[in-house]
């Protein structure tokens, strides 16, 4: 793997990133994971304070700062140096540049694993969740937002029509695979839920937001754009 390999896609725009990420997305996505999946109540966790914290995939550190902010101890990790650098400047954490694949962490090391749409961007989505989930201690939390594999064709067009400026890479994972690859690492399964009923881009998060209320966790969410869950290690 080279600098001009699709994994480093990010690397490559580390400058630019923040500005080009869509802001109604990145708001959703901080909503679902800090509100709804690590929200008091799940699991029996209230706060993130003095949790050690690893942010995988971090890109600029979006997801970084929030969990700073609660109180984390926070590791932000990417393959890019220059992503990881704004991350870490961003938060005054710690941060890796490391292939998500191939973590140098020591196995139980971390309490929660937040990672938010990065999994797709893996060559080995598989073996992301199994190094993720090796480096979690006893029920130590995983929440992972990722998009639906019922949408990879879409986007894949959207890109070979020039409406869409991406040339990295993207394995879109799908529902009941996402929850296979969990039980196989050992991860018990608490909350899988579906986000942005239709393409963010679209707008209309006012009414997306309705449908998710009523649908998210029933069998519809299945076909929603992205998808978002926690799960305890065993």
């Amino acid at each position: 793997m080279t600098r001009d390999s699709a994994q480093y896609f990010y690397e490559g725009i580390a400058e630019r990133f923040e500005g080009l990420d869509h802001p109604g997305d990145v708001r959703r996505r901080l909503g679902v994971v800090f509100d709804d999946c690590l929200g008091p109540g799940l699991a029996g966790l209230s706060t993130l304070a003095g949790l050690r914290t690893l942010d995988a995939g971090c890109g600029y550190g979006a997801f970084s700062s929030a969990a700073a902010e609660r109180g984390a101890t926070v590791i932000s990790v990417d393959i890019g140096e220059r992503l990881v650098a704004r991350a870490c400047a961003r938060t005054g954490g710690r941060g890796l540049v490391a292939d998500v694949c191939r973590l140098a962490l020591r196995d139980r090391s971390v309490d929660v694993v937040i990672s938010s749409e990065m999994l797709e961007h893996t060559e080995a989505p598989e073996r992301a969740i199994e190094e993720l989930a090796r480096v979690l201690r006893t029920d130590g939390l995983l929440v992972l937002t990722t998009p639906n594999r019922a949408w990879q064709g879409a986007v894949r067009a959207a890109s070979r029509l020039g409406l869409r400026p991406f040339r990295g890479l993207e394995n879109f994972v799908a529902w009941r695979r996402l929850e296979q690859w969990c039980a196989a690492a050992d991860l018990e399964v608490l909350l899988h839920i579906g986000f942005h009923p239709w393409p963010f881009h679209l707008g209309l998060a006012r009414a997306a937001r309705a449908v998710e209320r009523h649908l998210a966790r029933g069998r519809l969410a299945r076909l929603m754009v992205n998808q978002a869950i926690v799960a305890r290690r065993r």
